[in-house]
């Protein structure tokens, strides 16, 4: 495990920044071209405005993300410890979770990404059990001003959910990082943001029935076609980052990646549904929080990791 690299000596480098500059690029261009379309512009100003947001919100996490992880474990770790950090607050101003337990969820997270760096992805086997225990043993103790016996269950509850959430999933992260294919984080990267835009796109051209109308009511079958297909055409840009994959394998990995990222977005919808609001947070604009663009990551990861465990070992 190299805790630390000099991204410039990787071999995907020069290739990761020319497929960003181009993706980039091009997607500039089309934005360029729906401003200038008068009759367009006029009708969805508040549109435009939004993915000009999103576009500046896109650079600035695809500059994270590729420094990190071109730039070893130890950034990866740090990349993941800003997730859990950021991620925690805002989920436990949704749960209305108490201070200590909220602080709780970060450090247990934190502990977790050392873990990994330190004894390997075979910490994360155990993990669970591990915080089982500590949150059950922590839902025991008194919530400072608590009215009734109930808030210490619904917080160990929340904060369990949480560590699952926000400090286990991203582990995967820096484990696939330090695997055999570390190039495979940068295509579940890519893989998910093409996914978003795969769903949207065949979403507003297909339609189709609604695929989870009380949790999101926008989302149809035909955007998971375009989730997809969004994921097939990252791994088609990214064959430079993949390992040795047929093509049944390398369509098994877009599935995966694609499904994964609808999973993810219909988990976070449930939460924010249940705390009744329609943004985690503000910190992107364009996109609300930290939550709202990092929950297809999250479950994307993991089922890569272990289709990548099957395949290549």
């Amino acid at each position: 495990m190299h805790l630390l690299t000099n991204p410039l000596t990787r071999p995907i480098f020069w290739p990761i920044v020319i497929l960003l500059l181009a993706v980039f690029t091009g997607a500039g261009l089309i934005l360029l071209m729906f401003q200038t379309n008068r009759a367009i512009a006029t009708k969805n100003s508040t549109s435009s405005r939004v993915l000009w947001q999103r576009y500046r919100s896109w650079g600035i996490i695809a500059l994270l993300f590729v420094g990190a992880v071109l730039s070893g474990s130890l950034a990866m770790a740090a990349l993941c410890a800003f997730i859990c950090w950021q991620g925690g607050k805002e989920y436990a101003r949704l749960t209305d979770m108490p201070d200590s337990h909220s602080l709780a969820l970060i450090l247990s997270g934190w502990i977790t990404f050392v873990a990994v760096l330190v004894f390997g992805a075979m910490v994360l086997v155990v993990a669970p059990v591990l915080a089982f225990f500590s949150w059950s043993a922590l839902a025991l103790c008194p919530v400072a001003g608590e009215t009734e016996i109930s808030r210490r269950f619904n917080s160990g509850i929340a904060g369990l959910w949480g560590y699952l959430y926000l400090g286990w999933l991203p582990a995967y992260l820096l484990a696939l990082s330090a695997s055999k294919a570390p190039g495979m984080v940068l295509v579940v990267g890519m893989g998910v943001a093409l996914s978003d835009v795969g769903a949207f796109c065949m979403g507003k051209v297909m339609g189709g029935p609604k695929l989870a109308p009380h949790l999101s009511p926008g989302k149809t079958w035909g955007g998971v076609l375009g989730n997809i297909l969004g994921a097939a055409l990252a791994l088609a840009l990214m064959t430079f980052a993949l390992p040795d994959l047929t093509l049944w394998q390398c369509g098994l990995v877009a599935l995966a990646i694609g499904l994964g990222s609808v999973w993810g977005d219909l988990l976070e919808s449930l939460l924010k549904r249940q705390c009744g609001v329609k943004d985690a947070g503000g910190l992107l604009p364009g996109f609300g929080g930290l939550l709202d663009r990092i929950d297809s990551l999250l479950l994307a990861t993991p089922l890569v990791y272990f289709l990548a465990l099957l395949l290549i070992g």
